[in-house]
C-alpha cells in the first residue's frame, strides 16, 4: 500500500508541469541562496580566522604561570628564560609547524618632527615573516635581519608620522628596571594587515634589539603556528600535559581565547543568516502549499472517489504528505546542484568583492565555500519545510465529505 502511495504521488507531482516547475524553481532558488550565502558567511569566518591567526597571534600562545592574572600590568616579573630548550621541546609535538617568540614593549616613535605612541614586538625574523603570513609587507621583501636595528611598522602609523623607508625613527621606552632607553632604528618595512586599530599602533623590531633594549636575554611569550587550525585543541591538551609532567610552570592560551572581534563577527553573521534561512523557509512553504493547495482543488472528485473505494482519511493524508516530501526531495536535488555550479561560477569569476568593514582598511575578494554542513543543513531543511507545508492542504483533503466531492464541478 505504502508503494503505491509513492507511485501515485510521484504521478501527481507531474500532472500540472507548468506549476510544478514554478514550485521547483522557487524550491531552487532558495537553496541556490541558501548555499551561496552561506558558503559566503564560512568564507569570511576562515578569512578573519586565519589572518587573525597569521597576522597577529599564532594558534597558541605560552606565558610564565601567572602571566594572564598579574603579567600584562608588570610583564617583567613574567618573561621566560629558556626559550631555546622549551623551542627544542615544543617542535617535538605533533601538528607543530613553528615555534618563535616575542618580546612585547610600548613606548614612543619619533621622527624628530612628529612623535606618536606606539606598541611593538621584538620578533625572530625568519620565523616571523612565516607566521605573519597574512600581513602585507610594502617596500621590502621578506622581514629585516636578526641583530640590525631597523623596523618596520604599521601602514597607519606610517601615514601619521609621514616617515619614508629609509628614514631613521626614535624609539623611546621603559626598561623592566624602570630606567628610560631609546634606540634609533631604520625603517626599512611598512606592514598592512587590515586592522586599522592594529596598523595605527605596531612596531616590529629583532627580537635581540629588543632584548638589548630591556638588558634582558629573556622572551615575554612563545608563539606556536600549527600546520591546522583545527588542532589547536588537541596540541593545546597535550601541551597543559608537559606542563604538568615536567613541571614547567607556563601556561597557555589559544588564539580563540585572545580574539573576541573574531567571536563578534561570527554572531554578527550567524545572526544574518538565521535570518536569511527563515525568510527562504518561509518563502518555500507558501509556494508548495500554495501548489499543494491548488491541487487539492483540482482533485476533489479524486478524492471522493479514493475515499468511495475504502481509502482512509489518513490514506489520503499521506498522499499529500508523500507529493510535498518529493516535491521536497527532486527540488533539494535539483537545488543542490545548481547551487554548487553558481557558487564555482561566482568562484571563477574572482569572487565576491566585500568594502572594508568596521574598523579595517582593506576589502576583499570572498571566495563561496563549498562546506558539506551547509549542503546538508540546505538539503534536509528543504525537504522538511516541503513537508510541513503540505500538511495543512492535506489535512484540508481529508475534510472533504465523500458526497460533496463526488458531485463536485
Amino acid at each position: 500500500m505504502r508503494n503505491s502511495f509513492f507511485t501515485l504521488a510521484l504521478r501527481n507531482i507531474f500532472r500540472n508541469k507548468r506549476r510544478t516547475t514554478i514550485t521547483l524553481l522557487a524550491i531552487i532558488s532558495g537553496m541556490v541562496g541558501l548555499i551561496v550565502f552561506g558558503g559566503f558567511v564560512e568564507y569570511s569566518f576562515w578569512g578573519l580566522r586565519e589572518s587573525t591567526i597569521r597576522s597577529q597571534l599564532g594558534h597558541i600562545q605560552i606565558y610564565k604561570k601567572g602571566y594572564s592574572e598579574k603579567g600584562i600590568a608588570n610583564p617583567s616579573k613574567y618573561l621566560i628564560d629558556d626559550f631555546q630548550q622549551l623551542e627544542e621541546l615544543f617542535y617535538k609535538i605533533p601538528y607543530v609547524e613553528l615555534v618563535t617568540a616575542r618580546l612585547s614593549f610600548s613606548g614612543l616613535i619619533s621622527t624628530g618632527e612628529q612623535t606618536l605612541i606606539c606598541k611593538g614586538d621584538g620578533v625572530i625574523p625568519e620565523k616571523e615573516a612565516k607566521l605573519a603570513s597574512f600581513e602585507e609587507i610594502i617596500g621590502v621583501e621578506g622581514l629585516f635581519e636578526e641583530g640590525k636595528e631597523e623596523g618596520v611598522i604599521g601602514s597607519e602609523m606610517q601615514k601619521s608620522l609621514g616617515a619614508k623607508i629609509g628614514n631613521y625613527l626614535t624609539i623611546l621606552t621603559t626598561t623592566p628596571s624602570g630606567m628610560m632607553n631609546a634606540v634609533d632604528i631604520k625603517l626599512i618595512g611598512i606592514a598592512r594587515s587590515g586592522a586599522k586599530d592594529y596598523d595605527s599602533v605596531f612596531v616590529k623590531l629583532p627580537l635581540t634589539v629588543v632584548q638589548r633594549l630591556f638588558l634582558t636575554t629573556e622572551v615575554e611569550k612563545i608563539v606556536i603556528l600549527l600546520d591546522k587550525t583545527e588542532h589547536t585543541e588537541e596540541v593545546a591538551q597535550r601541551l597543559n600535559l608537559l606542563f604538568k609532567k615536567k613541571g614547567l610552570g607556563l601556561e597557555l592560551k589559544t588564539w580563540s581565547e585572545l580574539a573576541p572581534f573574531y567571536h563578534a563577527v561570527v554572531r554578527l553573521y550567524n545572526g544574518m543568516f538565521g535570518v536569511v534561512k527563515l525568510i527562504i523557509a518561509i518563502l518555500v512553504l507558501f509556494s508548495i502549499a500554495n501548489t499543494m493547495t491548488m491541487s487539492v482543488f483540482e482533485r476533489v472528485k479524486e478524492i471522493g472517489t479514493l475515499r468511495a473505494i475504502g481509502t482512509k482519511k489518513s490514506g489520503i493524508l499521506r498522499l499529500f504528505l508523500w507529493e510535498g516530501f518529493l516535491i521536497g526531495i527532486i527540488g533539494a536535488v535539483l537545488g543542490m546542484i545548481t547551487g554548487i555550479l553558481v557558487a564555482q561560477v561566482i568562484n571563477l569569476c574572482g569572487g565576491i568583492y566585500v568594502p572594508p568593514p568596521p574598523a579595517m582598511t582593506t576589502g576583499y575578494n570572498a571566495m563561496i565555500l563549498i562546506v558539506p554542513g551547509v549542503l546538508l543543513y540546505s538539503f534536509l531543511s528543504t525537504i522538511i519545510v516541503s513537508t510541513i507545508s503540505a500538511f495543512y492542504p492535506a489535512l484540508r483533503a481529508t475534510r472533504l465529505s465523500i458526497v460533496e466531492s463526488l458531485g463536485h464541478n
